[in-house]
């Protein structure tokens, strides 16, 4: 009896030193690198974005933010992956609307958006803007539709990967505007924006900040905003609801996602940082100069923001039959 107690306590001991070193280890978080994953490859709007947040959460978190990109299947490698991970605070996920609110929608995916992730903070709106290549004779809206209701069977456009945002945002574009075009997917933006610009596609949906430069320099031609409100880089382009689609408004999003269980001192440190960062001039600066609109919404005003942006496009994918695309 004496031994059971013994042993009884010992186990009662070895639990107490566990949680103590646990809450211990969430008091010093971070003390090493954080994994910081891209779901899609460099070069595209979720990719930058991702980057300059890291460069201003570093310092105040007094740890690196290592970008790691790990693309495919738009956004669900990453997303898996993470998934997976240790809900240690020390692999975070630069998530958006694609892999969490629109291709759960459009096939099987191996996790579930609320149950495998812990939401920390929607970062930012991405600006989406309607581009065409030069050869494509068209300077708004309404001369596209026209075009492609005369040659759309031997157009292409191009999109970031099947079941993104900006793919759905062309299937979206096709239904009201009752024009075709052929689907291209890539993985992420930056390799799309290169077959637009050769002319292997002629048009495309895609993030302000991603396509920006080439607008610039004419390599591509924009034609409208896709959002809501036009983008605060084009201030003077039309958006497509605007122009010739009242019903259209696609618009994406991204944010600091971790693996379930994580805990509310780890989220409450990292959202406290990223509230920080937002205080600082030249991080603002540098999102409007990517076409983006800074959120840094709270934990549970994100959980309930990924609730409504799951539903909401569930219900267009359902009313214009996107699934078959």
């Amino acid at each position: 009896m004496e031994r059971r107690r013994f042993l009884g306590a010992v186990a009662a001991l070895a639990g107490s030193t566990t949680t103590t070193f646990t809450h211990a280890q969430q008091a010093m978080y971070p003390v090493k690198p954080i994994q910081f994953v891209v779901p899609y490859s460099p070069g595209g709007a979720t990719d930058n974005t991702a980057r300059l947040i890291a460069k201003f959460l570093a310092p105040i978190l007094k740890q690196p933010l290592v970008i790691d990109n790990r693309a495919g299947a738009n956004g669900r490698v990453g997303a898996e992956y993470v998934k997976r991970a240790e809900p240690d605070g020390y692999t975070l996920l630069m998530g958006g609307i694609g892999p969490l609110a629109i291709a759960p929608h459009l096939e099987k995916v191996s996790y579930d958006p609320f149950k495998d992730f812990t939401p920390i903070s929607c970062l930012v709106t991405w600006d989406t803007v309607l581009v065409v290549n030069p050869s494509v004779p068209a300077a708004n809206v309404p001369e596209l539709i026209a075009h492609l209701r005369r040659n759309g069977t031997k157009m292409n456009y191009g999109s970031s990967g099947q079941g993104g945002p900006y793919h759905v945002a062309a299937e979206l574009f096709k239904a009201l505007a009752k024009v075709e075009m052929m689907h291209v997917p890539y993985k992420g933006d930056g390799a799309a924006i290169v077959d637009l610009i050769s002319g292997n596609t002629q048009v495309m949906f895609t993030s302000a900040s991603a396509i920006l430069p080439h607008i610039k320099t004419g390599r591509v031609r924009l034609l409208a905003s896709g959002g809501t409100r036009r983008s605060t880089l084009f201030p003077d382009v039309p958006t497509i609801s605007e122009q010739a689609l009242p019903d259209f408004a696609a618009e994406a999003w991204g944010g600091v996602f971790g693996p379930a269980g994580m805990s509310k001192e780890v989220v409450g440190r990292l959202y406290a940082a990223i509230q920080k960062a937002f205080t600082d001039q030249a991080l603002r600066d540098g999102i409007n100069a990517q076409g983006s609109q800074w959120i840094a919404s709270s934990p549970n005003d994100f959980s309930l923001f990924l609730r409504e942006e799951y539903l909401k496009w569930g219900r267009v994918i359902d009313e214009q039959d996107l699934k078959s695309t």
